[in-house]
């Protein structure tokens, strides 16, 4: 099984010439079938595909980790360049009304941050869409697990992101953040979205509901940049629980965190920009 990163906050290989960095994440999956796992904000996923010798018309699957727009913004332009139906795997609550709330000069700001157009307007391009919950096999293996069990009274620590709905700022409870476990000859990989519902909650729920104690690989975003000091030494103490032999966190990990882990594990750590590759 071959990952490939397409879109990412930056760009990690110089060759090709002309991959393009953006504040997102996509996964391209090669194994049995093609999947590609978010999409990113949009801007550079049609030119870093083209350029990694990825043909848009080989994917045989769209899976996104939630309803964040740098997670499916490349998602129209993807089925812009299709002339066929693409399933495309998304949690049912996904398409809910996501927004950033922050101060501005004038008080409380709201901006969208959701799925670009409406589930109808992909629908009507070709977008397929199968609703996921829990713990779900995609294929033989390629897994989801969403609706992550966490302590009574969990809130994300990122207190800009919100749910606008019915005229209300409501707590967005990250239902819908899905990861993937990926059963390779290396052993099982986590490849994680933006671990909104908390890196060591998702670990610790997929250790309960599959049995494995021990991951390989644990690579994507890990929501790290505004955690508190104590979570990250929680996830650092996770990642040493479960054995993961390569790390490589990206897009919303942030820089602090990101240090602190490779300093850490050393050569476990690994870049994960586009461009990257793992074999497993």
């Amino acid at each position: 099984m071959r990952v490939t990163i397409l879109c990412e906050n930056t760009v990690g290989v110089t060759r090709p010439m002309g991959l393009m960095g953006e504040h997102g994440l996509s996964f391209w999956i090669e194994d049995q079938s093609i999947t590609v796992y978010d999409t990113g904000q949009g801007v550079g996923i049609i030119n870093n595909m083209a350029l990694l010798g990825k043909s848009i018309r080989s994917i045989d699957r769209i899976i996104l980790s939630h309803g964040h727009y740098d997670h499916t913004g490349g998602l129209m332009p993807v089925l812009a360049q299709r002339d066929t139906v693409l399933p495309v795997y998304v949690h049912k609550e996904a398409f809910r009304n996501k927004v950033a709330v922050g101060e501005g000069p004038d008080g409380a700001t709201v901006v969208p941050i959701g799925f670009p157009y409406s589930r109808e307007e992909y629908e009507k391009n070709g977008a397929q869409f199968r609703p996921l919950d829990h713990l779900a096999r995609i294929e033989d293996k390629i897994f989801t697990i969403s609706d992550i069990e966490r302590s009574g009274g969990w809130k994300t620590w990122d207190a800009r992101l919100k749910l606008f709905e019915d005229g209300k700022i409501l707590d967005d409870p990250f239902n819908d953040d899905l990861s993937l476990l990926l059963e390779t000859r290396s052993g099982p990989v986590v490849l994680l979205g933006c671990a909104h519902a908390g890196v060591v909650e998702i670990l610790d729920d997929l250790s309960r509901k599959t049995g494995y104690r021990e991951f390989y690989a644990v690579i994507g975003g890990t929501h790290l940049s505004t955690a508190p000091e104590a979570y990250i030494n929680r996830a650092i103490e996770a990642f040493n629980d479960y054995r993961v032999k390569v790390l490589g966190t990206s897009h919303c990990t942030g820089f602090y965190a990101s240090a602190r882990i490779m300093k850490h594990f050393k050569k476990k750590f690994v870049p994960a920009n586009v461009g990257s590759t793992f074999d497993f």
